[in-house]
């Protein structure tokens, strides 16, 4: 981290980009004032952009904060606009939103997945490329004036929990519920087997607020008709060791 510190503060960039994880340690050292840049907009990316992390990142650089949303194989798919709207780069990519079988879903509906065709690889070109990502594609018009449509990110099918009785939960719906939870600074919700969930938290009394958290997450899983055992882990919030990113709800369940 010093040498990242060392080197941005000697460039000292008109734009910042990174993962939120990162970009949230960042501001931690231009907070203590080791770190000393003034960037003109922070872009996001590889992560979800949580309403918190914004907040913090406009306030810290005090900038306009900005996510999108890419993959790998064909680049930027989506630019987010003053509206937090993800409009599809559709001069760069064509994206279809599907259901399993790979029928079209209607705009407003919840894919299973997208298919992308990269409109500029010339080289290695990617025709209805299968991404796994959970979308709502909007027609409707946008306040912030641009024509194209938007895209609502879900997150990967791979993510979804799977319960007994075939119940499935997207990571966000957890994430809702732990974030409003004022006595935990950062969390990780870890789905080890189908009836058992493991929370790593981050908070000044871990106890206390892991009792608060299991009793939300109780009441919400109990209305879904799930019983699930929910456990605090001695192990504290981490990034994946390969790809650098930090999820806050996944599963490791077979």
């Amino acid at each position: 981290m010093g040498e990242i510190v060392k080197e941005l503060n000697n460039f000292n960039p008109v734009l910042l980009s990174g993962y939120p994880s990162n970009l949230s340690v960042l501001c931690k050292q231009q907070d203590n004032g080791e770190l000393n840049i003034h960037p003109s907009v922070v872009i996001t990316g590889g992560e979800q952009l949580t309403d918190s992390v914004r907040r913090q990142l406009a306030e810290t650089f005090g900038c306009y904060v900005q996510t999108h949303y890419s993959c790998t194989e064909v680049g930027e798919i989506a630019c987010e606009c003053e509206n937090e709207h993800l409009h599809i780069n559709d001069d760069w990519v064509i994206v279809e939103a599907v259901d399993q079988n790979n029928n079209p879903v209607t705009d407003g509906t919840m894919s299973d997945k997208i298919l992308i065709t990269n409109l500029s690889n010339y080289i290695q070109p990617f025709i209805r490329y299968e991404v796994t990502d959970r979308v709502i594609i909007h027609s409707e018009p946008c306040g912030c004036g641009k024509t194209s449509k938007w895209i609502e990110v879900e997150g990967r099918t791979d993510d979804i929990l799977r319960f007994e009785n075939d119940v499935r939960i997207a990571p966000m719906s957890f994430y809702k519920i732990l974030e409003e939870i004022k006595e935990i600074k950062c969390f990780q919700l870890i789905q080890k087997k189908r009836d058992l969930l493991e929370l790593r938290i981050v908070a000044e009394d871990r106890f206390s607020a892991f009792k608060i958290a299991k009793r939300d997450l109780g009441y919400f899983l109990k209305g879904k008709g799930i019983d699930v055992e929910i456990v605090l882990s001695e192990e504290m919030p981490c990034t994946h060791p390969v790809s650098g990113k930090f999820k806050h709800v996944f599963s490791e369940a077979k």
